[in-house]
C-alpha cells in the first residue's frame, strides 16, 4: 500500500493558498454540477406513510412509477432512514458523519449513499460489489478471496454496523469484505476523516452498514434466485411478519444461500446467510430491537498472494485470467456470528435516547499455500520457496453506544446537539501449526498445473498471538444555526486507547490516554438549493504494523482539511457536491520493500512514511428527470512525500463511476434498462526483478469496464432482470499489490428472478 503523510505539528501557510486556486481552478465543475441539480422532476411533498400504530406499512409503497421523490419509509423517527421500497438514488438524512440528523446538504463533508434501489439495480451480493461502483471508491483483488478498498489515494480501515465500530483488521481471515447483502437496507459512506462518530482518523472513508429493520405491520415475503455465466447460484427469501395484532411487535427473517464457481479455475466461493430481528413499540415513545445473524463463508481452492509476477528470464509474467496457484486442497472457510439490541426512546418531539449494543464471534481456520519466490521458470514450470499455511483464529468484539440528540432554542433559533459515550473490545487470539520447511516439494509444470500437492502432514499447534484492544469514548457535536444561511458545526471527541498481548513472540503494549480529535464544519446556503461547506478534522490512528526490527509503528497523526459545493433539487431526488481536500499526515504504514519480519513467518514489514494529499471530488446521484437515474462519480488526487516524487501510485489517482437506469415504460412497457462505465487510469508499484535485482515499475494501464442491465417486470409480483459485467471483456489487473498478479473478473451475464407476495 502506498500512503501519504505530514507531520501534524508543522505549520503549513501554503494550505489556504491552496485551497483557493483549486477553488478556482474548479469553478467551471461546480458550476456543471450546480446546473445539472437543477434538472429534475417536478417538486413533491415528502411525506410518509404509517398506520394507526405509527408502524410501516407496506402495502402502501407498492405503487405505480412517479416523477416525484418516492416516499420514505420512517421506522420509530428521522434518525432511522429506511431506503427500501423507495425507489430513490438519495436519501433524505444520513447521521454517520456527525451523528445529527442532517441531510447530504446540510452536512460539511463529503457523504455518498448506496440506496436499496442502487444495490438491486446493479445486482450487488456483497460489500465488495457495492463498493465497487460507489463514487470515489476504488477496489483492488488481493488474491482470490479477499480484497482492499481505498478513497482518496488510502486504504480505508473504518466499518461500521449500524453506526457501532467493527473492526475489520484480520479480513484476511474473516471474510468480512464479502458480507452479504441481503440484510443491510443501504451503505453510507463517508469521505476523510471521521474521528468525532467512529474513533478512527483515517483519512480515506469511513463505511457504514445499515441493516433491514422489522418495519412492516403486514405479512410480505421476497423469494430470489440468481445464475451467472460461471456457474454461481443463489436463493434468498426475506419475509416480514407482525407479531402482535396491532403490529406493535414486528419480525424478520432473512435467508441467502450462493454456491459458486468462478472464473478461476478449480476455485469455488460460497455463502450461508441467516438473519432475524424483532421489533418492539413497548410504549407510545419508546422502541426495543434486538437481532442475530450468521454468515458463513466457505471456499476451495483458493489463492493466497497471487500469481508469480516474472518468469526465470526476468521479463514480466503474463498469465490466463482463470489461471490458479493454489492447490486444491487449500480453503479460506470463515464464521460471523453477530447479536445485536438497540433502545430508542423519544422524551418528546425534540429529545431523543439511543443506546445500541452489539457482541460478534468471527472464527476461521484457514488451510493455504503461499508462493514467495515471484518467478516460475516458463519451460521447467518449476516454482520453489511454497510455504504451507494453517491457522485456528478467533475474534470476539463488544460495542456500546450510547447517544442523546435534541434541538433547543437559543437566539430565537433552533439548534441541534448530540452527546454521548461509547465502549468496544476486541479479542484476538491465533493459533498456527507447524508445517514442512519451505520449499519442500516444489511444483512441476506449473503453467499446466491441476492443483495437484499433498497437503502436508501438519505438526503441534502454538499460540501465535493474544491481543485486546480496548476503546472508550465521549463524543459531542452541535449545530448553531447563526444566521438563516450559516450554521456552524463544532465537535469533538475523547477517547482512551488501549491495546496489550503479544503477537508472535512479540509484546504487544500500547496505550494513548486522552486522545482529542475536534472537528469543526461551516455551511452556507447560497440560496434554496445550493450550499458552500468546509471542515477540518483531527487524524489520530494506533497501527498495529510492525517495521523489520518488529517494533510497532507509531500511530497515525495528521489533519484533513475540505471545502466544497452541494446542491440540490427541490424536492431531494437529485443532489450534487464537488469536494476539495487536502490530507496531512505521518507514520503511516507503508511496505518495507517487501521484506519479511525475522522469526515472524511471512508478516511483512512496514516504515512510516510522511507526505500530504490533495485532490477534488465530483459526484452528481438521483433523478435527473422523471424517467433516469443516475450515480456520477470522479476523483482525482496528487499524493506526494517529502522529496516531492509522487507517492500513492499503487491506486489510481484519477477515477470516474458512471450507472444510469432509464424507465422504457413508454415504449416498452414495464421495461427498464440501464448500464455503466467504470474508468481508472494506469497504477504501479515499485518491485524488485528477481533475476536482475533492479527495481522496477509493475503496474496496469488505463481500465474502462462497461455494464449493462435490464429488468422486466412481469406483474405485480414478479420480475426479472439481467446484468452484463465487463461488457468488452478486458484483461487487467485487479490489485495494487505486484508481488503477486490478480486479474480482474472476465465478462460476466448474471440473471435473477424475484417474485414478491
Amino acid at each position: 500500500m502506498f500512503t501519504v503523510t505530514q507531520n501534524i505539528n508543522r505549520y503549513k501557510p501554503s494550505t489556504l493558498s491552496w485551497f483557493v486556486k483549486q477553488t478556482m481552478h474548479l469553478s467551471a465543475i461546480a458550476s456543471l454540477a450546480v446546473s445539472s441539480s437543477m434538472i429534475h422532476a417536478e417538486p413533491s411533498p415528502l411525506t410518509t406513510t404509517t398506520d394507526d400504530s405509527g408502524d410501516i406499512n407496506r402495502a402502501n409503497s407498492e405503487a405505480e412509477p412517479s416523477t416525484t421523490l418516492p416516499t420514505i419509509v420512517v421506522t420509530a423517527d428521522i434518525n432511522k432512514q429506511v431506503t427500501e421500497n423507495t425507489d430513490s438514488y438519495t436519501i433524505p438524512v444520513a447521521r454517520s458523519a456527525t451523528g445529527l440528523a442532517l441531510s447530504a446538504r446540510e452536512t460539511p463533508q463529503a457523504v455518498s449513499v448506496v440506496t436499496h434501489q442502487q444495490i438491486k439495480d446493479q445486482n450487488s451480493n456483497n460489500l465488495t460489489e457495492v463498493l465497487k461502483r460507489a463514487p470515489a471508491i476504488q477496489v483492488g483483488s488481493i488474491d482470490g478471496a479477499r480484497s482492499g478498498f481505498s478513497a482518496r489515494g488510502f486504504g480505508i480501515n473504518g466499518f461500521q454496523i449500524d453506526g457501532l465500530d467493527t473492526d475489520f483488521v484480520q479480513q484476511a481471515a474473516m471474510g468480512e469484505y464479502g458480507i452479504n447483502t441481503a440484510m443491510f437496507d443501504h451503505v453510507e459512506i463517508v469521505r476523510g476523516a471521521t474521528g468525532l462518530m467512529s474513533g478512527t482518523g483515517d483519512p480515506s472513508a469511513n463505511v457504514n452498514l445499515i441493516r433491514k429493520r422489522a418495519d412492516s405491520s403486514v405479512p410480505a415475503t421476497e423469494l430470489s434466485a440468481d445464475v451467472d455465466r460461471y456457474g454461481h447460484y443463489g436463493l434468498s427469501v426475506d419475509h416480514s411478519q407482525p407479531l402482535s395484532e396491532s403490529g406493535a411487535v414486528r419480525g424478520r427473517v432473512v435467508a441467502n444461500y450462493q454456491d459458486s464457481d468462478t472464473f478461476i479455475d478449480r476455485q469455488e466461493l460460497g455463502q450461508n446467510l441467516l438473519y432475524a430481528t424483532v421489533d418492539a413499540d413497548v410504549s407510545d415513545n419508546t422502541t426495543v430491537s434486538i437481532g442475530a445473524s450468521r454468515q458463513h463463508n466457505k471456499s476451495k481452492s483458493t489463492m493466497w498472494g497471487g500469481l508469480p509476477s516474472y518468469l526465470s528470464d526476468g521479463s514480466k509474467a503474463e498469465w490466463d485470467t482463470s489461471k490458479n496457484g493454489s492447490a486444491n486442497w487449500t480453503n479460506w472457510d470463515a464464521d460471523n456470528v453477530y447479536y445485536f439490541a438497540d433502545i430508542d426512546h423519544d422524551f418528546n418531539e425534540n429529545w431523543n435516547l439511543t443506546t445500541n449494543a452489539s457482541y460478534n464471534e468471527s472464527d476461521s481456520s484457514p488451510k493455504l499455500l503461499y508462493m514467495y519466490a515471484s518467478s516460475v521458470d516458463p519451460d521447467a514450470g518449476l516454482i520453489y520457496n511454497l510455504n504451507p499455511f494453517h491457522a485456528d483464529t478467533e475474534r470476539k468484539q463488544v460495542n456500546v453506544k450510547t447517544e442523546l440528540t435534541g434541538n433547543f432554542d437559543a437566539l430565537g433559533r433552533t439548534h441541534q446537539v448530540i452527546v454521548g459515550g461509547s465502549y468496544k473490545k476486541s479479542d484476538l487470539d491465533t493459533f498456527t501449526y507447524t508445517a514442512p520447511p519451505d520449499g519442500l516439494l516444489p511444483v512441476s509444470e506449473f503453467s499446466d498445473w491441476d492443483g495437484s500437492y499433498p497437503e502436508p502432514v501438519w505438526g503441534d499447534k502454538t499460540q501465535s498471538s493474544d491481543v485486546t484492544t480496548k476503546e472508550k469514548a465521549i463524543f459531542a457535536a452541535t449545530q448553531l444555526q447563526l444566521t438563516d444561511p450559516l450554521s456552524l458545526i463544532l465537535g469533538s471527541r475523547v477517547s482512551d486507547y488501549e491495546r496489550s498481548g503479544f503477537q508472535y513472540g512479540t509484546k504487544v503494549n500500547t496505550e494513548s490516554e486522552r486522545i482529542w480529535a475536534p472537528y469543526a464544519g461551516i455551511t452556507y446556503d447560497i440560496n434554496d438549493n445550493h450550499s458552500l461547506y468546509s471542515n477540518y478534522s483531527a487524524i489520530f490512528q494506533p497501527q498495529s504494523e510492525r517495521d523489520i526490527n518488529g517494533r510497532y509503528l507509531d500511530p497515525i497523526e495528521g489533519k484533513n482539511y475540505e471545502v466544497g459545493l452541494k446542491s440540490e433539487s427541490d424536492n431531494g431526488a437529485l443532489q450534487s457536491q464537488v469536494s476539495i481536500f487536502r490530507i496531512e499526515q505521518n507514520d503511516l504504514a507503508q511496505l518495507d520493500g517487501g521484506q519479511t519480519i525475522p522469526g515472524a513467518g511471512l508478516e511483512k514489514a512496514y516504515v512510516g512514511a510522511d507526505g500530504t494529499s490533495q485532490g477534488v471530488e465530483v459526484e452528481v446521484t438521483g433523478q435527473l428527470s422523471d424517467k433516469l437515474q443516475a450515480t456520477i462519480g470522479y476523483t482525482h488526487f496528487n499524493a506526494k512525500g517529502k522529496n516531492g516524487k509522487a507517492i500513492n501510485t499503487g491506486y489510481a489517482d484519477t477515477t470516474l463511476n458512471l450507472f444510469a437506469t432509464y424507465d422504457m415504460d413508454d415504449i416498452i412497457p414495464n421495461l427498464t434498462v440501464g448500464g455503466g462505465i467504470d474508468w481508472s487510469n494506469g497504477y504501479y508499484g515499485i518491485v524488485t526483478n528477481p533475476v536482475t535485482g533492479r527495481s522496477e515499475k509493475y503496474g496496469q494501464d488505463d481500465v474502462t469496464l462497461a455494464s449493462i442491465m435490464a429488468r422486466y417486470t412481469v406483474n405485480e409480483n414478479l420480475e426479472a432482470q439481467l446484468n452484463v459485467n465487463n461488457l468488452f471483456n478486458q484483461k487487467y489487473l485487479a490489485g495494487e499489490n505486484f508481488f503477486g498478479l490478480t486479474y480482474g473478473e472476465p465478462i460476466n451475464v448474471v440473471g435473477r428472478l424475484t417474485y414478491r407476495f
